[in-house]
């Protein structure tokens, strides 16, 4: 469902507007790799470290430098207006626009119109807007969402990272994130939300083109109801080890793998991968007073299933010279790899792909 699919994007602070996280979804998470242009959704400021454009078949981005300015532009999806990134060298903020048309009802579902088949729309305008600059020796981010699919009622998320020896990890990112609680007919669609996490991390080098990634977090989430009366599910604190490994297997090609394994306080292990956390709460309600007929999950799976994230990852490189490929390995590898070994395989090998070109 929608509202379940926009929870566990904000958990995860993922995929946003302006990035592509091919290549660090398969390493633990944008976050941990500073050096990577899908950071320029959660830290607006690292728009001045990069001129790059990509696309994954979605959409198109580029950002550029142009007399000292930093300038960055995304075609859209759907009904957006615009979407712009802008940085001076130091600082650097974002900022889209969509607008939705009023869409009059069509009554083309039957001769007498009712509440089910009424198709009216009002007009909606939809707004993110992002800054971020060097803060005390921290990248310092601010994110704002309103009106979106992925909003709510409105989303806010705030981002700190740093350099910080504690133990064997030698930085520190910061996550902070709340979602508006959004209401239709008295009913609670997007139930509000509060997330935060800390995490030391480490990225290390070593010889023949290979880096490694060592996290430990801590996280704790809380979750309103669903519905007209939903009960709030119990918050959840727990910790999630992060092992990551990018290795080059030729001059062109690079080996991704990613393992993440969570523990919960409360209730244990949640390591469960996001496809399988969406799909144990993607069930139908339709007991008597579901507000949204078959369209209503429990509130305390769906907090679960944003807790139950992680597993292994994999992910592929490829180095075109003047181009880079990106592309990540679905999960259904691991039900059976010998068929996918034998080219015998009937689900596809990749589940998304990014093309860059930077210079």
């Amino acid at each position: 469902m929608k509202n379940v699919k926009t929870l566990i994007i904000v958990a995860l602070m993922g995929a946003s507007l302006f990035a592509s996280t091919t290549r660090t979804d398969a390493l633990g998470g944008a976050g941990f790799w500073a050096e990577d242009y899908a950071n320029v959704a959660s830290f607006p400021a690292d728009v001045n470290n990069h001129n790059v454009a990509w696309t994954d078949g979605s959409d198109f981005t580029s950002i550029f430098n142009a007399n000292g300015t930093t300038w960055g532009f995304a075609g859209g999806t759907d009904n957006d207006v615009v979407n712009m990134m802008w940085g001076n060298g130091s600082m650097g903020a974002s900022f889209g626009l969509g607008m939705t048309p009023k869409v009059e009802a069509t009554m083309t579902c039957g001769v007498a119109m009712d509440e089910s088949c009424d198709d009216a729309a009002d007009a909606e305008t939809a707004l993110n807007i992002g800054f971020g600059m060097p803060l005390a020796g921290m990248d310092f981010g601010f994110t704002y969402g309103m009106g979106c699919d992925e909003c709510g009622g409105g989303n806010v998320g705030i981002n700190l990272r740093r350099a910080q020896n504690v133990w064997l990890w030698d930085t520190m990112l910061i996550n902070f994130g709340m979602l508006m609680e959004e209401k239709v007919d008295d009913a609670v669609q997007t139930p509000s939300m509060m997330m935060f996490g800390a995490n030391f991390y480490s990225n290390t080098s070593y010889e023949s083109g290979t880096n490694g990634l060592f996290a430990l977090g801590f996280n704790y989430a809380d979750m309103g109801g669903f519905g007209v009366e939903g009960d709030d599910p119990d918050a959840t604190m727990g910790i999630n080890w992060t092992f990551a490994v990018e290795s080059a297997m030729t001059d062109w090609a690079t080996l991704r793998v990613g393992y993440s394994h969570g523990y919960d306080f409360a209730t244990g292990n949640t390591n469960v991968d996001a496809a399988d956390a969406i799909d144990a709460v993607d069930g139908e309600d339709c007991s008597e007073g579901a507000p949204y007929g078959c369209e209503v999950v429990n509130a305390a799976d769906a907090i679960d299933a944003v807790n139950q994230v992680g597993g292994l990852t994999l992910g592929l490189g490829f180095n075109y010279g003047s181009f880079n490929l990106d592309m990540s390995i679905g999960q259904s590898i691991f039900d059976d790899p010998v068929k996918f070994m034998t080219g015998r395989n009937d689900a596809a090998l990749g589940a998304g792909w990014t093309i860059s070109y930077a210079w």
